[in-house]
């Protein structure tokens, strides 16, 4: 069985680049394996988006890829020219499969728009003409078999791009407006309670009591546009106003010990409720990628939700004297969501889709199609054709056909396997996580008013046999709900964070470029290392996000508050302090002088040489710069003791002892990961600044130090010469 196979695929193989008179090289069949080839490429693409296609190697791949695409495909469809005999026999065979392939193309053609949101100005004439193309070949005569299959998938294809057409246009208009619409409810005072001293229920963060930020059931409320401010309000004491939820209400609904989902004994560690978490703060982030203010800033509850729910030290590790990290994870799992919603947002069609809820009609279609496209296998092998088949077309070339069943059978389940990868991208999201949390909140609240209404005395005994019947059902959706959330909740990974940081080290970078020898190496230079977040570095970064946010002054008084008896600073006054408060991370990169562990608590040689090197510096690149090379030379001269092979590897155990060895971890991992945003132009500079200055650096200064040198240890003797120079690498050298 296997030796027939194997001949059946080299013969296939090889008849694929027969010469054909058609095509003036190969045949028709391999044209259309390689638009078929290039569409499933295309879509994968798609599917890892900008992780994939953002990095600068590939961004130009990308592209060659959809233009290749689009001649790959209205080549094919050219090629397969209807035959100039209407005879049965072999002319009739190729025919079929003519018919067959350009169905099965133009099918996958337009559903390969998976990576970026749907537009109408982008669907459009291609994708309608290519279908009419292929409804041109369907008119010729085949049998009916055959024909009724081609004409189903035609009329789904077609069916699909009516359907994506206007519900991505609802979508686009429904999201914009949803976005204006949470930007005018959190401008308004009712999306936080005040933290006033004689507020009986000031808001808790940790009960979510006070904070009204909106998950779902936004777009069931009665808009007003209101004076003086002409903002787009919600009626929240309208009769959809108990359709809204909050995150009050989703941990208000947690109290309830009945609810099999939320309650504090079925979700004990948040996991389902932080997805609404995320959700909401997602919602908020939106806003400030269509320069939508964000009025919550200033507001105390603000901060109160980051440092005391986000950054919250999970219980069981709250005895971690020492700061790991190791009691962070619950920051890493709300904000993971809450990226992967924003990257759906931008990269995706995820957003468009789920705008009404869960896309049933879209997964209803691409079922159809793949059950019209498995009935095709059976239709196709009931086509009596040689293994070659040679045919003159109307044009009077010579078409070629080898082993069209074999191939049309790969073309089909290369079909069927992308739409059941479509399926499954949609369903494996956190969109349908998201889904299940609200749908099980319209599923309570909808409970309560029918268990209420059968306890009492129902008017006619028809009534109350309906009340129970629909409580019934309410209960039944509930538990069979509740057991598809903890599998969905187990199952989906898309979003998922790798506990993994870029790194970029310019001496290595710089010293493996030097290496002349091996012209046939890849660039490891421009290749991102990647290293595992260390418990170190994430309790250093979580903690000083935290001081970050005790520092913060008492925010102004808005005119609504009127006058206080504590007094406050004006609205430019809190912003210079805001201001200077977010610009102080390189000060506190340092150890004070007073921290535990410190060898140099005796010694202010460090932090008197940064203040002066830091004030001749200008840009926020180039302190992250000589930075980066001083703690470069600190990591070589420990790798000395410690053994290692490059600046990327993190030698264990550190002979330093005390408290120093978190802080060698940090200031190695952070270092290296500032110098990947400094080639990735992500620091709070002009990215063309950022550009010339990274690559002058490296090119003029390190390069040219670095000459000649060919082992890491060498560097420190030869930055020596550097370290009087008022450049960047000589401040990095003196530093």
């Amino acid at each position: 069985m296997v030796v027939p196979l194997v001949q059946t695929i080299v013969g296939t193989v090889r008849g694929l680049f027969h010469h054909d008179g058609s095509t003036g090289a190969a045949s028709v069949q391999l044209w259309a394996v390689v638009a078929t080839v290039l569409l499933l490429l295309k879509f994968a693409v798609g599917c890892i988006g900008p992780r994939f296609s953002s990095r600068r190697l590939m961004a130009p791949g990308v592209r060659m890829l959809e233009i290749l695409n689009y001649y790959a495909v209205n080549y094919t469809l050219g090629l397969m020219k209807p035959s100039s005999s209407q005879s049965q026999g072999t002319t009739a065979n190729i025919s079929f499969f003519f018919q067959v392939w350009a169905v099965l193309i133009t099918t996958m053609q337009d559903s390969i728009r998976i990576g970026r949101p749907y537009r109408p100005k982008e669907m459009s004439l291609i994708d309608l003409l290519s279908s009419l193309w292929s409804a041109n070949q369907l008119r010729a005569p085949a049998p009916m078999y055959l024909k009724v299959p081609l004409w189903v998938m035609w009329s789904i294809h077609a069916a699909r791009i009516i359907w994506y057409y206007f519900s991505f246009n609802r979508a686009g208009d429904a999201g914009l407006g949803n976005i204006k619409l949470v930007s005018d409810y959190m401008m308004t005072s009712q999306h936080t309670n005040d933290i006033n001293d004689d507020d009986e229920h000031p808001p808790c963060p940790r009960t979510m009591r006070g904070y009204k930020y909106i998950v779902f059931g936004e777009d069931e409320q009665k808009m007003e546009v209101l004076p003086p401010g002409f903002t787009l309000e919600m009626d929240l004491h309208g009769p959809n106003a108990n359709q809204l939820v909050t995150l009050e209400t989703i941990w208000k609904q947690a109290d309830d010990p009945k609810d099999s989902l939320l309650s504090s004994t079925a979700d004990p560690d948040n996991r389902f409720k932080d997805v609404c978490l995320s959700f909401a703060l997602y919602k908020l982030q939106r806003r400030r990628f269509y320069n939508f203010p964000i009025a919550e800033v200033t507001h105390q509850a603000t901060s109160r939700l980051v440092s005391e729910t986000i950054l919250e030290v999970e219980e069981g590790t709250n005895n971690n004297t020492n700061n790991d990290g190791s009691g962070y994870k619950r920051a890493f799992r709300i904000t993971e969501v809450e990226l992967s919603l924003l990257q759906d947002l931008f990269y995706s069609k995820h957003a468009s889709v789920f705008a009404r809820g869960f896309p049933y009609v879209r997964l209803a279609l691409s079922q159809l199609m793949i059950f019209a496209a498995s009935y095709l296998i059976y239709a196709i092998s009931r086509i009596p054709s040689a293994n070659k088949a040679v045919v003159m077309t109307r044009d009077g070339h010579v078409a070629r056909i080898t082993h069209g069943v074999f191939v049309t059978h790969c073309i089909i389940a290369v079909v069927v396997c992308r739409e059941l990868w479509e399926v499954g991208v949609y369903i494996l999201s956190q969109w349908t996580k998201v889904w299940i949390i609200s749908r099980h909140m319209k599923l309570t609240r909808r409970l309560r008013p029918a268990v209420s209404a059968s306890t009492s005395s129902p008017d006619t005994e028809s009534q109350g046999m309906m009340k129970w019947c629909r409580g019934m059902s309410c209960r039944w959706q509930l538990v069979m709900l509740d057991k598809v959330a903890r599998i969905m909740f187990f199952a989906v990974r898309r979003g998922r964070w790798d506990p993994q940081i870029c790194q970029h080290n310019i001496l290595m970078s710089a010293l493996i470029k030097n290496k002349r020898w091996m012209p046939l190496a890849p660039p490891r230079e421009f290749i991102a290392r990647k290293v595992e977040l260390q418990r170190e570095v994430t309790g250093a970064l979580f903690q000083s996000l935290k001081d970050l946010i005790h520092k913060i002054p008492s925010p102004p008084p808005s005119p609504a508050q009127g006058s206080s008896s504590k007094p406050r600073p004006s609205s430019e006054a809190w912003t210079k302090q805001m201001n200077k408060l977010l610009g102080s991370y390189f000060e506190n990169a340092f150890i004070s002088d007073d921290a535990p562990g410190s060898s140099s608590s005796n010694d202010p040689t460090v932090s008197g040489c940064w203040t002066t090197i830091a004030g001749e510096l200008k840009g926020e690149s180039h302190k992250i710069l000589v930075w980066h090379i001083a703690t470069s030379l600190c990591h070589i001269k420990l790798l000395e003791q410690g053994g290692g092979d490059d600046l990327y590897t993190l030698p264990r155990p550190f002979r330093g002892g005390g408290g120093l060895a978190a802080h060698y971890v940090t200031a190695v991992s952070l270092s290296n990961y500032c110098m990947h945003l400094v080639t990735e132009a992500l620091v709070p500079d002009n990215g063309l600044v950022v550009d010339k200055v990274f690559h002058s650096v490296r090119e003029e200064e390190v390069c040219e130090a670095l000459r000649g040198c060919t082992t890491m240890m060498e560097i420190p003797s030869k930055l020596a010469a550097w370290e009087d120079k008022k450049t960047i690498l000589g401040m990095g050298t003196q530093l």
